[in-house]
């Protein structure tokens, strides 16, 4: 078992930046997420607080519609 992964940005009008990240790029489909960055780290500058996972989607096709309906687009 490797450790592929992608990892696609997207942005808001507001300047959000979410990332989509797919696993397991040998299987067809693959489970991902879509992960934001705490906002908290920018204002207290602690790296303990990691990234949030906004949703969970077997198939990345259906997270980039997510993505679109939730007016991000790919950077």
């Amino acid at each position: 078992m490797g450790t592929d992964l992608m990892v696609e940005l997207w942005r808001d009008e507001h300047g959000v930046v979410r990332e989509l990240v797919q696993f397991g790029l040998d299987e067809i489909g693959g489970a991902c997420i879509i992960r934001e960055r705490n906002s908290l780290d920018e204002l207290d500058g602690d790296v303990n607080e990691g990234d949030m996972v906004v949703a969970r989607f077997g198939d990345p096709e259906a997270a980039r519609d997510f993505l679109w309906e939730e007016g991000f687009e790919p950077v």
